[in-house]
C-alpha cells in the first residue's frame, strides 16, 4: 500500500489552501465539509518512491513529516498543535476545532484487497482522521463512514513509520559486558583512569580506598539509569554490531572472558572475525565514495569495544578524529540496514535535514541509499522515503517531478505547495547563477561542457524526462554523477575545459559536446590542438563530440531531411512548434489566427531554407509575432515542461528516441573519460611506484633496485612538455647517489634518497602551481626598455637540487 497524498488543515504553519478557495472555478468535493465556510485541505503529492521536500526556514518543511505520522495514525492528534495564526483559532465552547488530517493510498497490482465491506473492491481510498470527529473514508469521491473496530482493521494494513535520528552518530566506543547483555553497572573509561591514579597516589587505607569506590561506582549507571544520548549510542552501535554485521551475543561474551583472563591470542582472533563479519555484511566501501579503501574495524580495549576507521594510508583513527560527515553517514547507513534486516523495509523513512553533517559528496552517498531503500536492487518490495533538505545536492536530478516545494504565506495563509512550473521544477545550477561564477566552482567529477544554457536545460530536462518515462536512468546520463557546464558560447568551451583539467594534476573526466556551425569548429580545433607537439592535450580526441558528425554515425537526420547541426534541430518541429507558442504566451495573449498562422508546415519550410531549426523558428516568430522573440533557454524549458504535462504529445516518442541516443553517447563517453583518468592518471603511476618504494624499502636499498626505480617513474611521467623537467630530476637523483658504481652495491645517504623520491611524487603539482602564477607572454611582449626582472615570474626550481 503505497502512500499518494497528505491533506492538512490547521496543523502548525499549515492553515488552509488559501490559493484553492480563490479560485473561481474551485468547488468542495463531495466528502468535504458541506456546512458552513468552505476551507479546503492543503494537499500535498506523494511520490511513490521518493519524495524530496524543499523550501526556505519556516515554510512548514518539517511540519509536514509531523502530519504524515499524524495522518497515519502513528501520533495522536493534539490542539497543542493548531494553526495558531489561523481565524479558526479559539478558546471558546462549540468552537473548539483540532488539526485535521487525511491520507491517500493506493493498493499495489499484487496486494491483497483490505477486508472491509466499503474497500472490497477499492484500489484507491483515502481515510481521514477529523481532529476530534468521527474518522471517516473517501471511496470514489464519497464520503464513507467507518467503525472504531473496522478502523483498528484497517490501521493494521496502513503503512508504519519509520523516523531516522539525524543527530544521532556512531560513538566511539560501547561497553563489551553490555553487548553481552551484562547489566550490572560498570566503571567507564574516565572512572577506570581515575581509580588507578588514585590508587598510585593515595594512602591504599581502607577508609580512603572505600570512599573512592563509593564514589565511582555512584557515577557509574547501571543501564537502566543510562542518559538519553547514552541510550540511543548505545542502540545504535549494538544495531551496527549484532544487527547489521550480524555478530552473535556470545561473541562478545567470549571476548569479555578471553580479556578477564589475559588470552591475548583469543581476543585478537575474535577481533578479527568480528571485523570480517563487518565487511562482508555491511560493504559501506559500496556506498561511501570519498574514499573506497577505508575500513570500520573494532578493537578491544579492556572493557570497551572501540570503533575506529582505517584509511587508505593504513593509519587508524578514532571517531572524533574524523570528520563529523562520516560519522553521521555511517549512523545513517546502519539505521537503515538495521531496520530493513528487522523486516520493516516497507515503511514510510521520514527524514529530517540528513544534510546538515555530510558534504555535498557524502550528500550524493546518502541518496544513493535512500534510492535502494525505496527500491532494492535484489527485487524486493521497497519503502516510501520522504525527507527535507536545505542542500541541492541532496536532490536527485535525474527525478525533478519528486522535488515538493513548500513556501509560506503572508498573515494568515499559512504553508502551501508551489505548483509555479518557473519555482518547482529541478534546473542546471549554472544556468540560474552564469557561466562565469566562481570559475570552476560547478565542475564536478563528470563533465559534460556545452555552449549554453539552452543546451543545459535541454540535455538535463530530457535526460530526466527519459528516466522517469522508463523508470531508470540506463539509457541516459545520471545527473546526480554528470555536471553540465554551460560555456557561454562555443569559443567559450576551449577555457572552460582548460580551467577544468590543465590546472593540475589531479584531472576531472570531461566530454566537450559543440554544435556543427562555424563557431563549433574553431573550437574543436582549439581543443585539437597540441596532438602534433609536446605539448600536452587537455581533451582527447574521444571526447570531443560534434552534433553534425554524432548524428552521422547513427545515419540520423532533421525532420526536413539533413545532418542536425545544434542541440535545436534534434527536436521534432510539432514539439518546437508548441515549446514556442508556449513561450510566447508568457508574454502575450494568443489568438487562433496567430496560433493558425504559426504553422508546423510554416517552420518546416523555414528550416529547409535556414537548414536551422533555431533560425527558422526565429523568421517565423518574427512575421507572425513581429514584438516579440525566442530566448534559447526559455525555449529549452517549454519544450520539457510540455514533455512533462503532456508525455504523448505529437512527435514525444521521436524526441526521446533521438536524445536518448545522445544522452547515451554522452553518458558511455563520460564513463569511459571517468575510466581512463582513473586507470591511466599518470600522478596515480608515480604515487604507486612512490608508495610502494617507502613502504618496501624503509632503511636501505641496492643500487639495482633503485636504478630499476627510476626507470618505472621515468614510465610513469607524462610525455609533455613538463617530462624534461622530472627528467632531470631522475638524472640528477642518479649521479648523486652514484647509482651506476656497483662497487657499493647499497644506495649511499638512503634517508636523504627517500626524501628524494619522495619529492618526485609532488614536483607535477609544484610545477602546475608555478605556471598558474607565470605571465606566458612576457617573453615575446617585453619592450626593450622592460627589465628582465620586471615580470614577475617565479622561477622553475633548480631541478639539479632536488630535495635530498
Amino acid at each position: 500500500m503505497k502512500l499518494t497524498r497528505v491533506d492538512i488543515r490547521f496543523y502548525k504553519s499549515f492553515n488552509f489552501d488559501f490559493e484553492l478557495k480563490a479560485h473561481p472555478k474551485a468547488k468542495r468535493e463531495a466528502w468535504e465539509d458541506q456546512d458552513g465556510p468552505w476551507f479546503p485541505f492543503v494537499r500535498v503529492p506523494i511520490d511513490g518512491d521518493i519524495t524530496a521536500v524543499v523550501g526556505a526556514n519556516e515554510s512548514g518543511k518539517s511540519h509536514l513529516l509531523g502530519a504524515i505520522k499524524a495522518a497515519l495514525g502513528v501520533t495522536p492528534i493534539d490542539r497543542a498543535d493548531f494553526c495558531r495564526y489561523s481565524a479558526q483559532y479559539s478558546v471558546q465552547l462549540e468552537q473548539l476545532r483540532h488539526p485535521e488530517f487525511g491520507a491517500w493510498f493506493e493498493l499495489e497490482p499484487e496486494e491483497e484487497r483490505v477486508n472491509l465491506p466499503a474497500l472490497k473492491n477499492a484500489s484507491q481510498f483515502a481515510l481521514f482522521r477529523p481532529g476530534a470527529e468521527t474518522p471517516f473514508l473517501v471511496v470514489d469521491g464519497e464520503r464513507v463512514p467507518i467503525t472504531a473496530e473496522e478502523l483498528k482493521v484497517l490501521q493494521l494494513r496502513l503503512p508504519g513509520v519509520f523516523v531516522m535520528e539525524t543527530d544521532l552518530a556512531i560513538p566511539d566506543s560501547v561497553s563489551i559486558r553490555r553487548l553481552a547483555g551484562m547489566t550490572r553497572p560498570t566503571l567507564r573509561r574516565p572512572q577506570r583512569s581515575e581509580l588507578l591514579e588514585e590508587l598510585e597516589t593515595s594512602d591504599r587505607s581502607e577508609s580512603s580506598l572505600g570512599t573512592l569506590l563509593v564514589k565511582l561506582l555512584s557515577q557509574s549507571r547501571p543501564v537502566k539509569g543510562a542518559s538519553a544520548d547514552e541510550e540511543a549510542e548505545f542502540n545504535l552501535a549494538r544495531k551496527l554490531l549484532l544487527d547489521a554485521a550480524r555478530i552473535a551475543p556470545s561473541a562478545f561474551q567470549e571476548l569479555h572472558r578471553g580479556l578477564a583472563e589475559g588470552k591475548e591470542g583469543w581476543v585478537e582472533g575474535l577481533v578479527g572475525r568480528m571485523n570480517a563479519a563487518i565487511k562482508e555484511n555491511l560493504n559501506i566501501q559500496r556506498w561511501w565514495t570519498q574514499d573506497k579503501q577505508f575500513d570500520l574495524l573494532v578493537e578491544a580495549r579492556e572493557h570497551e569495544i572501540a570503533l575506529t576507521i582505517q584509511d587508505r594510508t593504513t593509519s587508524t583513527y578514532s571517531f572524533k578524529e574524523r570528520s563529523q560527515g562520516l560519522r553521521f553517514f555511517l549512523s545513517y547507513f546502519v539505521q537503515l540496514i538495521a531496520h530493513r534486516l528487522a523486516g520493516n523495509g516497507r515503511e514510510i523513512l521520514l527524514l529530517d535535514e540528513p544534510d546538515a553533517y555530510l558534504s555535498s559528496v557524502g550528500q550524493q552517498d546518502l541518496l544513493r541509499i535512500l534510492h535502494d531503500y525505496a527500491r532494492p536492487e535484489d527485487g524486493s518490495l521497497g519503502g516510501q522515503v520522504v525527507y527535507v533538505t536545505h542542500s541541492p545536492f541532496l536532490i536527485d536530478k535525474n527525478a525533478p517531478q519528486r522535488i515538493r516545494v513548500l513556501d509560506k504565506g503572508v498573515d494568515e495563509d499559512g504553508t502551501r505547495v508551489v505548483k509555479d512550473a518557473a519555482n518547482n521544477r529541478y534546473e542546471p545550477l549554472r544556468s540560474s547563477l552564469g557561466a562565469y561564477i566562481s570559475e570552476t566552482a560547478f565542475i564536478g567529477g563528470q563533465n559534460l561542457f556545452v555552449e549554453g544554457a539552452g543546451d543545459q536545460v535541454i540535455l538535463a530536462g530530457l535526460s530526466a524526462h527519459i528516466a522517469h518515462v522508463e523508470e531508470s536512468t540506463t539509457s541516459v546520463m545520471d545527473l546526480n554523477q554528470v555536471t553540465i557546464v554551460g560555456s557561454g558560447g562555443a569559443d567559450g568551451v576551449p577555457y572552460m575545459v582548460y580551467l577544468a583539467r590543465g590546472r593540475d594534476t589531479v584531472k576531472p573526466a570531461c566530454v566537450a559536446l559543440l554544435d556543427g556551425d562555424d563557431a563549433g569548429h574553431r573550437a574543436e580545433r582549439v581543443l585539437r590542438r597540441g596532438a602534433d607537439t609536446r605539448r600536452q592535450r587537455i581533451l582527447d580526441d574521444d571526447f570531443i563530440v560534434r552534433i553534425d558528425t554524432w548524428a552521422d554515425g547513427h545515419s540520423l537526420q532533421t525532420d526536413w531531411g539533413t545532418t542536425p547541426i545544434e542541440i535545436e534541430d534534434l527536436i521534432p518541429v510539432p514539439i518546437a512548434r508548441r515549446a514556442a507558442l508556449n513561450h510566447i504566451a508568457r508574454f502575450t495573449d494568443l489568438t487562433e489566427i496567430a496560433g493558425a498562422s504559426f504553422s508546423a508546415d510554416s517552420i518546416l519550410a523555414s528550416a529547409q531554407e535556414h537548414n536551422n531549426m533555431w533560425a527558422a523558428l526565429g523568421a517565423c516568430v518574427n512575421d507572425t509575432f513581429p514584438d516579440e522573440h525566442l530566448e534559447k533557454a526559455g525555449f529549452a524549458r517549454e519544450v520539457v515542461k510540455l514533455l512533462e504535462l503532456t508525455p504523448n504529445v505529437e512527435a514525444a516518442d521521436e524526441i526521446r528516441r533521438r536524445f536518448a541516443l545522445l544522452l547515451g553517447d554522452l553518458a558511455r563517453l563520460l564513463e569511459d573519460a571517468s575510466d581512463r583518468e582513473t586507470n591511466e592518471r599518470s600522478s596515480d603511476q608515480l604515487a604507486r611506484h612512490i608508495h610502494s618504494f617507502l613502504t618496501d624499502h624503509p632503511s636501505g636499498m641496492r643500487k639495482y633496485d633503485a636504478g630499476r626505480l627510476l626507470r618505472q617513474l621515468e614510465l610513469a611521467t607524462p610525455q609533455d612538455s613538463r617530462a624534461d623537467d622530472t627528467r632531470l630530476a631522475l638524472t640528477s637523483i642518479r649521479r648523486r647517489y652514484e647509482l651506476d658504481d656497483r662497487s657499493h652495491p647499497a644506495v649511499p645517504r638512503f634517508e636523504e634518497f627517500r626524501d628524494a623520491i619522495r619529492a618526485l611524487g609532488q614536483l607535477e603539482r609544484l610545477q602546475y602551481q608555478e605556471e598558474t602564477e607565470t605571465d606566458p607572454s612576457a617573453a615575446v611582449s617585453r619592450t626593450p626598455a622592460d627589465p628582465e626582472q620586471g615580470t614577475n615570474t617565479p622561477s622553475a626550481p633548480d631541478q639539479t637540487d632536488t630535495p635530498g
